[in-house]
Order: C-alpha cells, then structure tokens, then sequence
C-alpha cells in the first residue's frame, strides 16, 4: 500500500485528509459488502466493549487483568445461561400466547370502534373505522406471523446460533486478554502520517464504549424495571412488553414512540378501560421519564451531545445502509461523521489562513 500512498502524496495537497477520508470509505463499503459475514466479530467487539467497563473497574482494584477478565467471563455465561433457561422459555410462551389471540383481540377492538359508532354517529366516519379495523387487523396478523417466522427460522437455524455461542465468547476473550497487540498489529497496515486518523479513532472509541456500556446497562435497568412493575400489576404480557421497553432505549426517540403502541393495546385487552389500563399506562410513563431526566444523562454524561434532529437523521441514514444495527449504533456514527467534518472544517481554515 506505500506506492498508494507516495502517489497520494504527489497528487494531493492536504494527504492526511485524503488519507483518513479513503481509509473511512474503505471501511464503510467493508461493512456494506461482507457485513453479515463478519456479524459475529462486529457482535463480540459490542460485548467486548461492554465487558471491558467491568474489566476496567476490577483491574483497578489490583485484581490481575487476566482474572478479571476469568471472572468477568464466567459472569457472563451464567447470565446467558440464565436467560436462556429462564427467561427464553416464558417469553417463548407469551409471544405464542398473543399469535393465539390475535383474532379475539381484533374482534374485541372491532366491537369498540363500533361502539364508538354507535355513541357518536356523527363525530365517528363508519368507511374510516373499517379501514382503521383492517389495517390493524392486517397488522397484528403480519406481526405475530414475523414472531412465528423468527422463533420457526430460529429453531431450525441450530447451526448458526451454535456457531455464535462457540465463536462469539472466544473473540470477545482474546479481544479482552490481547487488545493492545491487536491495535499494535492493525496499526502496522496504516500509513506513518495517521494524526487525524489517531485523532478520529481516539474519539471514536471513547464514544463508541461509553454508548455501547451505557445503552447495555440502560437497557438491562429499564426492562428490568418494566418487568418488575407489569409483573407486580398482573400483566399477562410483561416480560414481552419488558424486553420490547428494553430493546426500544437503542433506537432514540423513536422506539419508545414506538413501544408505547403495544403497551396502551396490549393493556386494553387484558383490562379494558378500567384503573389498571390507566395505572399502566401511568407506570410506562413514569418509567420513560425517570430514564429520559435520570437514567441518560447519569450514563451518557461523556457522550457527544447531538440536536435531536442530527439522531433522527441519524437513525434513518444509518437505518437504510446496515437496517437494524445501523439503528442501534446511530449515534455513535453521527459523532464519528460529526468529527470528521470538524477536522475538515479546521483543515480548511488552516489552509486559508496559509493562503
């Protein structure tokens, strides 16, 4: 790759900056092209980045760093073990639960609208209720048979899932034990003028492990709560609409827009509109506010603050390139691009200011 480099050095003025932008390119259309092929590593890295926070806090308790990183391991297998022995199985059975009550649930929510009809015949459009009752209809039915294909394409994809639990725990120990020699053998590959490529990595990595620790720990606490809470009223859906609160806080603003769908319909045909239907509700607000004013910014005190519109964008941009992990990992990658344009903007004015 030198002969690359000395001919980027002849053609173009500012070769740090050219440099740093192909090296992005490059890196994005890796993940574009062979994404799916390299899911187990990107996964094991997201894990190694979670686990590191624990790793860190032991090792700096003058616990040796290769049994922290024993300890911390072992952890995790009995918290997957546990979730896969105890938690699986229920949430196996609520989702198999609600595909069975789909068609008692829109009929029930058919009878309400007319309901409606009925006590306002003037203020409620009959064509408009029709239409509002088959589109609901059409999708829960397209909903539940997503769930039914997932758990289905799951149980026969035996190989896959056995390939990720051999695989992904072996990355994410020698990520953890030799993640020095790694960042020493791939800087090797890079050009020796990689300031701005060293600046954008450093910030990078520090945004880039405090989202990934901090959404793993706000998702664990938030569906955590919701459990607890929907568990205590009775909810017969409340480890379903826990996991669904927990997986939500990823997407920002968005998934708890989202979420809030299925806990008002689910509560209502459990409870009707009674107190508990309320109660529920209240409870699911009070959560995302604790979360929204407490939880966030005690967790992601260190994170790049982006307008909300730049993490809608965000969101939707990254959403169309990598589907649901560009979802997840939005905000990091603004702050990565946000970045890169401040070194481009300051590599601009310092050109001017020579001129």
């Amino acid at each position: 790759m030198r002969p690359f480099f000395d001919w980027f050095n002849k053609h173009f003025e500012d070769t740090e900056l050219m440099k740093l932008l192909l090296f992005l390119l490059a890196v994005f259309v890796l993940l574009a092209l062979v994404g799916a092929i390299l899911a187990p590593a990107l996964v094991a890295i997201a894990l190694a980045y979670v686990l590191e926070g624990v790793v860190s806090l032991l090792t700096a308790c003058k616990v040796p760093r290769i049994f922290a990183i024993a300890i911390v391991g072992i952890g995790a297998m009995l918290a997957i073990l546990f979730g896969l022995l105890a938690v699986l199985p229920v949430l196996t059975e609520q989702i198999g639960r609600l595909i069975a009550q789909i068609p008692q649930y829109v009929q029930l929510l058919r009878d309400t609208l007319h309901e409606l009809q009925a006590r306002y015949p003037t203020g409620v459009n009959a064509e408009y209720l029709q239409q509002a009752v088959a589109s609901a209809a059409a999708k829960m039915q397209e909903w539940g048979g997503l769930l039914l294909s997932v758990s289905l394409s799951s149980i026969s994809n035996v190989i896959a899932l056995g390939i990720y639990m051999v695989l992904v725990p072996v990355l994410v120990f020698f990520l953890l034990k030799d993640k020095q020699r790694i960042i020493h053998w791939c800087q090797q590959f890079l050009p020796q003028e990689r300031s701005l490529l060293q600046r954008v990595w450093q910030e990078l990595d520090i945004q880039m492990g405090n989202y990934i620790r901090g959404r793993f720990w706000e998702s664990s606490m938030v569906g955590l709560v919701m459990w607890i809470v929907f568990y205590a009223m009775g909810h017969q859906y409340a480890l379903l609409l826990a996991v669904l609160t927990g997986i939500s806080v990823w997407i920002p603003f968005v998934g708890a827009a989202v979420v809030t769908i299925p806990v008002v319909l689910l509560s209502y045909f459990q409870w009707g509109w009674t107190d508990m239907s309320m109660y529920s509700l209240l409870a699911y607000a009070i959560i995302q506010l604790i979360d929204a004013n407490i939880v966030i910014p005690w967790l992601f005190s260190e994170i790049v603050n982006l307008h909300p519109i730049a993490i809608i964008v965000a969101v939707l941009v990254f959403g169309s390139f990598w589907g649901i992990l560009g979802v997840f990992f939005a905000i990091p990658l603004a702050a990565l691009v946000q970045s890169v344009l401040v070194i481009i903007a300051e590599r601009a004015t310092s050109q001017e200011g020579k001129a």
